[in-house]
């Protein structure tokens, strides 16, 4: 199973960016082995684009129904025939989704052959009152034990999104360890600030299976630093 680098453009990129970006990761894809999944924005999706065997375009969000009246939403049958094969669901800037709704989305994403990259983690106030294995068990039970098929569950703590810190290696180690009660063999990511100046902090992790990378994945060049990376600390 390939290291999984999740890049989550949120609302940024135009879909010249995207091609750019693409045609340049297209040209290094022989240097590295990990499994590499652009998220752009729903306008930056792409329909007809080369993309190299280990990189994959993937989405931010989708609807749980195949088709009807819910103005601004779009279904995971729609990103299958534009070409994604990944899907991130549940990622906290998604305000009030409750965890049926994310459960709902990532079996309609299954269902539509596209691969759910499920977010959990525990916000600021939940982590300061000592909290965090609470929250995470509770969405463990409630966004992912229904779900039949494969997916990727990613740990994205709320309090770490765009502040530059990172959970210390054993504790990310025991949150790993409490969702794999729950999920078994399937792959575990990390994401919340990861950059190229923290990511050798994280190389004592184990079973951890990959990145979710924000606002460090928009810069080409700090972005591939960042792959070339976990190519030398984790894939040798």
């Amino acid at each position: 199973m390939s290291f999984l680098i999740v890049a989550n453009w949120k609302m940024n990129g135009t879909r010249s960016f995207l091609i750019d970006f693409i045609n340049k990761l297209n040209k290094k894809s022989n240097e590295f082995s990990s499994r590499i999944v652009i998220c752009p924005p729903f306008t930056s999706l792409p329909d007809n684009i080369k993309l190299n065997n280990n990189i994959s375009i993937g989405a931010q969000n989708c609807h749980y129904k195949k088709y009807g009246s819910y103005t601004g939403e779009v279904s995971a049958k729609m990103l299958k025939e534009l070409g994604c094969t990944y899907v991130i669901l549940g990622h906290s800037e998604r305000i009030n989704e409750t965890d049926n709704e994310i459960k709902l989305k990532s079996e309609a994403a299954i269902k539509s052959g596209l691969h759910p990259i499920i977010c959990i983690g525990e916000n600021a106030e939940d982590y300061k009152s000592g909290k965090t294995k609470k929250i995470i068990e509770h969405q463990c039970k409630n966004r992912l034990l229904p779900i039949y098929g494969e997916y990727t569950v990613a740990y994205e703590p709320v309090w770490a999104i765009g502040t530059g810190y990172l959970p210390s290696s054993d504790t990310l180690v025991e949150i790993i360890k409490i969702i794999k009660l729950y999920i078994g063999k399937k792959q575990i990511i990390y994401g919340g600030s990861v950059s190229s100046k923290n990511i050798e902090s994280l190389r004592d992790t184990s079973d951890l299976s990959g990145f979710l990378i924000g606002s460090a994945s928009l810069n080409f060049n700090h972005f591939y630093k960042i792959v070339k990376q976990v190519e030398e600390i984790y894939q040798t």
